[in-house]
Order: C-alpha cells, then structure tokens, then sequence
C-alpha cells in the first residue's frame, strides 16, 4: 500500500505548484509487498527524492510513508523517530480525514481495496513532517513526558497525534487539488 500511496502522491505533487519531486526511488528493502525474511533490518525510510517543498530544497531526502485509514490521530513509535532522525528523514503521512475507516480487508484484495480508497479520495489528506520538525517533535514530546507504551503497538513506546495538534507540526493539504496551474484535477 505504501508504494501504491508514494507513487500517488508523486503523481499529485506534479499538478502542484509548492511541491517538486525528483529524482526518487526505493531507499532500501523494494517496497513491493512480498516477504521480509526475519532478522532483515527494514527500519529506516522507504524512499528518498530531491524534493522542493514550498521553496526550500532537499536533496536525497529520505521519505518514509505512512498509510493512516483512521480519521482523528497518528501513532508513531520512538525507535522509527529515533531511525528517522539518524537518516535525516522526512515522513509523508497520507490519511482519511472522516468515516469510515478504510482498513486493508480481511481477505486482503488489493484492487478491490484500491477501488474503495479512491472513492473516498475527496476526503483524503496528506502532510510530510520534514526532517527538521521529526527532531523538534520528538524532543518536545520527550519533555513534556508524552510518551507512553502504546497497546495496538504492542505497548512499545510511542507517541500518539491527535488531530487537532496536526497544525503545530505540519501543513495539512487536501489529496484532490482543485486549484492547480500546471495540470488539471488530480485523484488517488
């Protein structure tokens, strides 16, 4: 779903005119769905692209990709901020920002899934949290005593967004753009 998501995102970001990205690619393990043997390190940004976002510039930047099918909150674990700061990361978060929730099926369709997030596409959002504000939120989080062991993550330590804390930490921008200048209407 991730590379399904970037290559999406990549493709939006060319009907914009505040975010140019070049020269992007894997950053490590494919990416592509199939089987991680145990004991492979795939901690670390997915991909990485020269990227000149609201007119400043990153080159080779990684970018790690975050899936979000819940509305009202991320959830993000110490260790992957930690990995992060160490390459200098940014993370792309791509969300549902209403009901219903657009968790991956059981029997795991990914057409048939596609299908349905590109129905709700008009009520996706996505917001990159570049590298600079990964060490200030984490810092921050850490002095006002804000991480706890979080249960769906296996009560490792975490630090839970809620949404209305989103604006303090990053730009949140709407999926489908309707006001572009380079390309015409772009949907997931």
């Amino acid at each position: 779903m991730e590379t399904y998501v970037f290559n999406k995102w990549v493709e939006l970001c060319g009907t914009r005119d505040d975010v140019v990205i070049s020269n992007y690619g894997d950053n490590g393990i494919g990416n592509d769905g199939e089987y991680v043997k145990t004991g492979t390190n795939t901690s670390g940004a997915d991909y990485v692209a020269d990227l000149n976002y609201e007119g400043v510039q990153y080159d080779n930047l990684p970018i790690e990709v975050k899936w979000v099918p819940t509305a009202g909150k991320f959830s993000l674990k110490v260790n992957d901020l930690k990995a992060y700061l160490k390459e200098d990361a940014a993370i792309l978060f791509v969300f549902n920002s209403k009901s219903p929730t657009l968790k991956r099926p059981k029997d795991y369709n990914f057409e048939k899934y596609i299908k349905k997030v590109e129905s709700y596409a008009h009520q996706l959002k996505w917001c990159i949290m570049l590298p600079e504000i990964v060490e200030v939120f984490l810092d921050f989080h850490k002095h006002q005593d804000k991480i706890e062991k979080i249960p769906y993550m296996g009560f490792k330590l975490g630090i839970i967004l809620q949404e209305k804390d989103f604006c303090n930490w990053f730009k949140v921008k709407d999926w489908i753009t309707t006001q572009c200048t380079k390309k015409k209407r772009s949907v997931l």
